[in-house]
């Protein structure tokens, strides 16, 4: 299992860099941090995005959406001439703001904060699945999301699994503290709290087995390098909106196609 998610992380990866050296816009950081825990998200038995009743996703951190759209492409969900001629007619947007791919795209994300409050409504209409949803590191500096973790925890909202992208980078400064993710509050308000490496599979795949047979909601804080597997871009605060020169793209295309 291991071994297969790392190949197909590896061809996400590759796919993704096309879509940038295609002169697509996509955040080159905060894509590839969360880019493990969507392979197996969606290579793994949890979210089918092929299969008409499967459990609910939003991708809050909709700035990820080039890594998503990379995965719809991998499952042959779309073609590139498809994605292509949507992009042209600009039924694309930036933040998941989708308009011919509403089978597969739960929820448009846009300003961030928001996902969590959405996903309770999603939670409350459908008591018997798991609806799941990834925020960043600093999006949880919004209200709106304590407000969404407070009601969860007083209604006793058992369904819900919240995955933060913990890579320690915001769009414009780093966010090495974060008190509410290091002491008890998390297990105050009544969620199973799990912290996982975000970049090994295994532990991936086994967190989420955790949390989909908790009676409690849950919170996977997952440690996570921003710009994961895109050299100079690691943990490099300039590639939170910036491109890495095509050259630097060539030169990754190639060595994702020898892996």
């Amino acid at each position: 299992m291991e071994k297969n998610f790392k190949i197909i992380s590896s061809e996400i990866r590759l796919q993704f860099l096309k879509l940038i050296l295609d002169k697509n816009k996509y955040h080159l950081g905060g894509s590839a941090s969360c880019l493990d825990l969507l392979t197996v998200l969606f290579f793994g038995k949890y979210i089918n995005l092929k299969k008409k009743n499967r459990s609910p996703f939003i991708l809050s951190k909709g700035h990820a959406l080039g890594v998503f759209y990379s995965i719809l492409l991998k499952q042959r969900i779309i073609s590139i001439k498809k994605f292509n001629l949507l992009k042209k007619k600009t039924l694309l947007g930036g933040q998941l703001d989708t308009f011919n791919l509403t089978k597969h795209v739960d929820w448009n994300t846009g300003s961030l904060g928001h996902s969590i409050g959405v996903c309770i409504g999603f939670a409350i209409a459908n008591p018997k699945k798991k609806v799941w949803t990834i925020v960043g590191d600093a999006e949880i500096d919004e209200g709106s999301v304590w407000e969404a973790l407070f009601f969860i925890s007083e209604k006793k909202i058992d369904n819900i699994i919240i995955i933060i992208d913990r890579n320690r980078l915001s769009a414009s400064s780093y966010i090495e503290k974060k008190e509410v993710l290091d002491n008890n509050i998390l297990n105050q308000l009544r969620f199973s709290v799990t912290k996982i490496n975000g970049h090994d599979h295994r532990s991936i795949a086994k967190c989420y087995d955790q949390a989909i047979k908790s009676k409690k909601s849950s919170i996977i804080i997952a440690n996570t390098i921003k710009g994961k597997g895109f050299g100079i871009a690691e943990n490099n605060i300039k590639y939170s909106h910036e491109a890495i020169k095509n050259s630097e793209i060539s030169e990754l295309i190639k060595y994702y196609e020898q892996t």
